[in-house]
């Protein structure tokens, strides 16, 4: 039951990345599994909250497809394997949707250039007096272990870096008149680390994310956090 489950969970996700609604039989046919026994499974995944299903047709939205992605994890399905059913795109506007829900103006593919070196941060949220800098992790194998403690360091640098220029780049950042600013790095991966902070800054799993940014603020003394006054 289990394994029909995980393939079930797959099918969903191969046949829903265009978010279009999707029939029982696709997914029975799709994973191989029996159309009694799959419509059984849909039918407890939709008690879940991971799916909908209204006279044979599912629909998902871009939550529940990462939830898919995780519980098909969790299951046992190989992470690779799923998330290349995942897009870069949906992992990238989900991340932007929760930053903008929370208050947060959000900046992407942001370059800028630090002591003759570019550089690039995937995603800037910048609400005062916070500046979040993200590396996006989308996933690839044996990310989750040392791969992902580098990763963390490069983002230090990469956001140390945008602090200390970021008096010249004021306006292109979005912080135009701010007396100081706080900037966070951070490290948003598809799912969890083994590890929840390396260096006092949080590799936060994407589902996690709208509660990272509620609570920022109050745990601001217990993180990383560049300190940069912009007063004469």
């Amino acid at each position: 039951m289990e394994c029909a489950k995980r393939e079930i969970l797959l099918a969903v996700l191969k046949e829903t990345v265009d978010l279009n609604p999707i029939r029982i039989e696709d997914v029975s046919g799709a994973a191989h599994v029996p159309r009694d026994m799959a419509k059984n499974i849909l039918r407890e995944f939709s008690k879940d909250g991971l799916l909908k299903i209204d006279d044979g047709t599912i629909t998902v939205n871009g939550v529940q497809r990462l939830k898919i992605a995780l519980k098909a994890a969790e299951l046992g399905s190989d992470v690779e394997r799923v998330a290349r059913l995942l897009t870069w795109v949906e992992f990238e506007k989900f991340s932007r949707v929760s930053f903008e829900e929370n208050g947060f103006a959000v900046k992407t593919n942001f370059r800028f250039t630090w002591l003759k070196k570019r550089w690039e941060i995937d995603l800037i949220g910048i609400k005062k007096p916070l500046v979040i800098s993200v590396d996006c992790k989308h996933w690839r194998r044996k990310w989750s272990g040392a791969a992902s403690l580098r990763a963390v360091e490069k983002q230090i640098e990469r956001t140390r870096s945008l602090a200390e220029a970021s008096r010249y780049l004021m306006g292109d950042i979005g912080i135009r008149g701010w007396r100081y600013a706080f900037f966070v790095p951070a490290v948003l991966s598809l799912f969890p680390s083994q590890y929840k902070f390396h260096e006092r800054t949080p590799i936060v799993p994407i589902l996690s994310l709208n509660d990272f940014l509620q609570n920022v603020i109050v745990y601001l003394n217990d993180i990383l956090r560049f300190y940069i006054s912009y007063d004469a």
